[in-house]
């Protein structure tokens, strides 16, 4: 690689690290404009590399990551062909609900001479293709670029910053008791939301840096503890001196920011996650450290001093153990989706279409707003239809499993690390989206995307990385 090419490189991976701290800022990069600087940022940084990859593709870096990549690339085409215009014959013989839906409920994409898309929203369907080509590229720009242990650490580091500063961000703007946020001029309620506008995106992105943090804290733990108390007392000084301690800081903040905003099932899955992270890690972590015991215990008695210092456990207790799916309506609104699912299991209504279609599936008009289904699992099977989202499902699990794996056979630490780390963040997003819409939201899918592939990167990555090319 000539050195201009290089310094290019270089210069690309600073502005992908610079995306990953940009993407949560403008309210979650869930507005047009928004995800817009998104994906121009992500199709410059794409067609710098293919510049600086020209003359020979180093197929090494994204071969651990060809199941997820190809798994995305299924996805996207068949959101293509949501939008391919069909013969009326064909369309009513493959989605017999399309027509009668178009003319009840005056849905866009009407036929045209005949010809009609399967997307009953096919603008909403190319605003959701663009957005998953820039996901497919962002994972192919993550393998591309994350080359070396010192950029897997970049990567992390950067995570934990953008969601320390969240978490900072959020926590001051509800103590201080400000009405607008002084940014966008978005109102500010009761509960901690950092620059997102819904409380469980920013709860949600804050679970991925937090298990980002834990990857970094744990690649770092040594193996073995110190026999005499000078010893112990030498590594406690030099524990409290070392970046650790930064990272450890960094997490009790967002611990902190995720009590903060109330979000039930973000607190629970970061609960939850724990508890099963650490017991995986317990059996599968190949010369565990000593200290990696005590350290999954401190977090869980951390995260329940803060709740309890805050809240109050018994109160959090209602307020977890509260109808509160019936309260919110989303019990009803789950089963009234549900029929969507039936008349398109195969072909889906569209991606992006959900709002659009469910008006006529409602039984009487309500005055709740939901372009969502708070199930990113239905969201996703009733616009896609299911075989396209059981592809996308198994690509996820595929992922956590070649994590297991990794702490199971690998020795370096870095690597099993990161590997417990993304397996964490998958199972808290696995969690969290069964009752939410987390990766409707652009920061949080686009962060997740980049955990994906850097638990492919740890997977295979030699302890010294790859040869530059």
């Amino acid at each position: 690689m000539r050195v201009s090419t290089g310094r290019l490189e270089a210069i690309i991976f600073a502005s992908f690290i610079f995306l990953l701290v940009w993407l949560p800022i403008p309210l979650g990069s869930n507005r047009p404009w928004a995800w817009s600087i998104m994906e121009l940022i992500i199709a410059l940084q794409s067609i710098g590399l293919a510049y600086c990859f020209r003359a020979k593709i180093p197929w090494q870096y994204l071969r651990p990551g060809w199941w997820l990549l190809a798994a995305l690339a299924i996805f996207q085409f068949f959101t293509l062909l949501q939008l391919v215009p069909l013969p009326a014959s064909l369309l009513a013989w493959l989605a017999p609900q399309n027509a009668e839906l178009r003319a009840v409920a005056s849905l866009s994409g009407e036929a045209v001479n005949g010809f009609a898309p399967l997307s009953l929203d096919p603008e909403q369907s190319k605003i959701s293709l663009l957005k998953g080509v820039s996901y497919l590229l962002l994972a192919v720009n993550t393998l591309l670029l994350v080359n070396r242990p010192e950029r897997i650490r970049a990567v992390l580091i950067a995570i934990v910053v953008s969601g320390t500063f969240q978490a900072f961000y959020g926590a001051m703007l509800l103590l201080t008791n400000v009405d607008q946020s002084p940014v966008f001029g978005t109102d500010i309620g009761p509960v901690a939301t950092g620059s997102y506008i819904y409380k469980n995106h920013f709860a949600n992105y804050l679970l991925l840096s937090l298990m980002m943090g834990l990857a970094l804290i744990v690649a770092d733990l040594k193996l073995t503890g110190a026999e005499t108390w000078q010893a112990r007392l030498s590594g406690l000084l030099e524990a409290a001196l070392s970046p650790k301690m930064l990272v450890r800081m960094c997490m009790i903040i967002m611990v902190i920011g995720l009590v903060m905003s109330r979000s039930r099932m973000g607190n629970s899955a970061f609960f939850a996650t724990t508890v099963i992270g650490g017991i995986l890690a317990l059996l599968l972590y190949k010369q565990r450290p000593k200290s990696l015991t005590i350290l999954m215990v401190s977090i869980l008695i951390i995260d329940m001093l803060i709740v309890s210092s805050l809240f109050g456990l018994s109160k959090v207790r209602e307020r977890l153990s509260s109808t509160v799916l019936v309260d919110e309506g989303r019990i009803y609104i789950f089963d009234w989706a549900l029929n969507m699912l039936k008349d398109f299991p195969i072909w889906g209504s569209g991606a992006g279409s959900f709002y659009s279609v469910f008006q006529a599936y409602l039984p009487q008009p309500i005055s709740a707003f939901f372009d969502h289904t708070h199930n990113d699992y239905l969201q996703f099977a009733i616009e896609s239809g299911l075989p396209v989202t059981l592809l996308l499902g198994a690509a996820v699990l595929w992922v956590a499993y070649r994590c297991l794996r990794t702490l199971r056979k690998r020795n370096d630490p870095l690597m099993k690390g990161t590997a417990l780390g993304c397996f964490m963040a998958i199972t808290a997003m696995l969690i969290h989206i069964s009752v939410d819409f987390n990766l409707q939201a652009p920061a949080n899918a686009a962060t997740f995307v980049v955990v994906l592939s850097l638990a492919l990167i740890a997977s295979k990555m030699p302890k010294q990385g790859y040869q530059v090319v």
